[in-house]
């Protein structure tokens, strides 16, 4: 089984998930790492496809279960599951054998995670959480067992997450 880091971000809409999450995805590269990235679409119905005349879609659009297309250096694919966990999706990321995955989303998993709070009061439903390491607010927030970092305070997040990606902790995938 291979070790990979899993870190979530996760909080309400328009929290700054998706801003951080690249924040971090750039820094983990500029320090080396390999990085995997998982998006829970919370929008509703089925992600856009790509153009029904690539082979690829033909094979899918027909009954393929799961059809992959390779060029370049890059894997494309598409796979119909009635339902996918996030350690399925973890799984499947993992086999890539990133260093690190990072998820976006999909709070009530049971890996890490980096709780975003548009105001204090976000976190009177988002502290039943597992598995909080670091909650970011754009106020100070009286916390029982979780270290919170000031949304504006980029260089004490950085450090935090070089300490983590650093350390030892891990999920075994």
């Amino acid at each position: 089984m291979a070790i990979v880091k899993v870190l979530q971000i996760v909080g309400y809409k328009n929290s700054g998930k998706t801003t951080l999450t690249l924040q971090l995805l750039k820094l983990a590269k500029s320090r080396g790492k390999t990085i995997a990235a998982i998006k829970h679409h919370g929008h509703g119905g089925a992600l856009d496809m790509p153009s029904t005349k690539t082979d690829s879609m033909r094979h899918f659009e027909r009954g393929a279960d799961c059809s992959i297309a390779y060029g370049d250096g890059v894997i494309q694919m598409h796979q119909r599951k009635k339902e996918a966990t996030l350690d399925d999706l973890v799984a499947l990321a993992a086999s890539g054998s990133p260093d690190i995955v990072l998820v976006e989303g999909f709070k009530e998993a049971h890996f890490e995670k980096i709780v975003l709070l548009n105001s204090a009061d976000d976190w009177t439903t988002l502290k039943k959480l597992k598995q909080i390491q670091l909650v970011v607010s754009p106020e100070a927030v009286e916390l029982d067992n979780a270290r919170m970092i000031l949304q504006n305070d980029s260089k004490q997040i950085a450090t935090w997450f070089i300490n983590w990606m650093d350390g030892d902790s891990h999920e075994s995938i």
